[in-house]
């Protein structure tokens, strides 16, 4: 038994959700910070959280759960600041964290509970983000036949294609920009600045969910 999809719609759907996971967001460049501050195994533990999100948001749409957001603007707010607010909370902890720790978690592949935290934040910050569900809402039934099959297992597998594109980009900026993550821990300068650059980015994460629409 085939796809319940047309094939040329199927390959003009991943040909899209490539380029899409090609676009500067915060997944991508949470992704990237991580990869550069700590090394290519952190990056692939956030990858795994990232891609975690994406499939409750794929789960979420399929089951039409992903429809309050579009009827009520208050949860769709509710979920957004608190976005917004834990963004800040990790930058702030960014920017406090002294050098020397800094220094630590760059020359230690993360481990145990490291490594459950970086998933964690990696999964939160994807879930946070209202826009994704809502954009999912309106991007995936536009590659649906409603005289193709059942919608639910139309949405579920463009959903998991979606999600294992993006996979397949950040495995790709991950292991492209790990070398030179590993050169910038090498220089001396790099513990000072490494709380601040990682602060600087997630505080701008925090500026663009929360202006974006402004």
């Amino acid at each position: 038994m085939g796809l319940p999809l047309d094939p040329a719609t199927y390959g003009a759907f991943v040909i899209t959700a490539l380029l899409l996971a090609l676009a500067p967001g915060t997944d991508n460049i949470y992704i990237a910070t991580r990869t550069l501050s700590q090394g290519r195994r952190a990056g692939l533990l956030a990858a795994a959280g990232v891609a975690l999100a994406l499939t409750a948001h794929v789960t979420l749409i399929t089951f039409g759960l992903s429809q309050l957001f579009l009827s009520s603007p208050e949860l769709y707010r509710a979920v957004r600041w608190t976005g917004v607010g834990y963004l800040l909370w990790l930058a702030y902890r960014a920017f406090t964290m002294r050098p020397e720790t800094a220094w630590l978690d760059t020359q230690v592949a993360p481990t145990g509970t490291a490594s459950r935290r970086i998933v964690a934040q990696g999964f939160l910050l994807c879930l946070l983000n209202p826009k994704l569900a809502v954009f999912f809402i309106a991007f995936l039934p536009q590659f649906t036949d409603p005289a193709a099959g059942a919608m639910t297992v139309q949405l579920l597998i463009l959903g998991v294609t979606f999600a294992l594109c993006g996979l397949g980009i950040f495995l790709v900026m991950i292991f492209a920009i790990a070398p030179l993550g590993a050169w910038l821990r090498r220089h001396p300068a790099f513990p000072v600045w490494q709380g601040r650059l990682t602060g600087s980015v997630l505080g701008g994460m925090a500026v663009w969910l929360a202006f974006e629409d402004a």
